[in-house]
């Protein structure tokens, strides 16, 4: 059997690796991303490649996060610190998934 500690090296030297995992600690911080009328509409569900998938409690709030995409990918690439992380919005109507505390 192999220890993690033998994997995780190679695992954080992948720039994938890292890069999504500040992709998600952006994303806790959605609220100063969007501001606090969209974050309580809205919550991202989860990033991948570029993309975050969001959930909107309405097809009206789909479409207001869809019209801020460029204001909303910009703060979130400037509170990651890296140009060009965040790149596209998937807005999708359903239920928002049941954010965990920290």
């Amino acid at each position: 059997m192999t220890k993690l500690s033998d994997l995780l090296p190679a695992a954080l030297s992948q720039t994938g690796v890292l890069r999504a995992a500040r992709a998600q600690i952006v994303m806790r911080d959605w609220e100063e991303a969007v501001g606090p009328v969209l974050a309580d509409k809205t919550t991202p569900d989860r990033f991948e490649s570029g993309t975050v998938w969001v959930s909107a409690k309405g097809s009206a709030w789909a479409q207001e996060l869809r019209l801020h995409q460029e204001t909303v990918l910009a703060r979130l690439n400037e509170l990651a610190g890296e140009r060009g992380l965040f790149k596209e919005l998937r807005v999708g109507v359903r239920p928002p998934r049941v954010r965990q505390l920290d």
